[in-house]
């Protein structure tokens, strides 16, 4: 596993202010308006060496075009972070990738299904003591030509269910190597979900 190897300095951007990116005055009437429910936005917040918010863009769409733009609005405004570490352990672009949860529920609404993944992969079975559905979050070196490299476990937010078993981890990198292409495919340090289900 060499990329794992290599993956020492690596980091993808850190949030350092994810309680500021939203407030109560950003929910939008038109939602409230609707029946209950919950209305998921994956983003993917691309993010300079200086830290500084460079694009936001939506990778799953909460199925209201002007729910998706207010997301990546707010993010832009708002969003604050440490920059990636390439594998040098110089600042680099990097791309941070997460969902955004508007919920209309009379309840907690429960998201653990959802994990914003850039793969979903049918396994014949987990590790022992890890249920199906599960999901790691890892994070990767991409190269010039878009390719990746290495690749490592990526700490996770306590609202993601993320359950990062090694064993997955390995299976996930190998995988993204495999058949993932990145976006930007520039020189770049990127995270992702991968997501793993049985058929039983």
């Amino acid at each position: 596993m060499l990329w794992i190897a290599l993956a020492a300095s690596l980091s993808a951007p850190v949030p350092t202010n994810l309680g500021d990116w939203f407030g109560n005055d950003d929910f939008p009437a038109y939602l409230v308006e609707q029946q209950p429910g919950v209305w998921l936005v994956g983003i993917g917040v691309t993010v300079g060496p200086d830290g500084a918010v460079t694009n936001c863009s939506v990778e799953s769409s909460s199925g209201v075009a002007r729910l998706d733009e207010l997301t990546c609005k707010a993010v832009r405004a708002r969003a604050k972070f440490r920059p990636a570490v390439s594998e040098s352990g110089s600042p680099a672009v990097g791309v941070y990738r997460t969902y955004v949860g508007w919920d209309v529920t009379k309840m907690p609404a429960t998201t653990s299904h959802v994990s914003n993944a850039v793969l979903n992969l049918s396994v014949q079975s987990l590790p022992s003591g890890i249920k199906s559905p599960a999901a790691v979050r890892v994070m990767f070196a991409v190269d010039q030509q878009g390719r990746i490299g290495s690749c490592a476990p990526e700490p996770t937010q306590p609202f993601e269910l993320i359950d990062n078993n090694p064993a997955l981890v390995s299976v996930a990198c190998e995988q993204l190597a495999k058949s993932y292409k990145p976006k930007p495919a520039s020189p770049s340090v990127q995270d992702a979900i991968v997501r793993f289900s049985t058929d039983r």
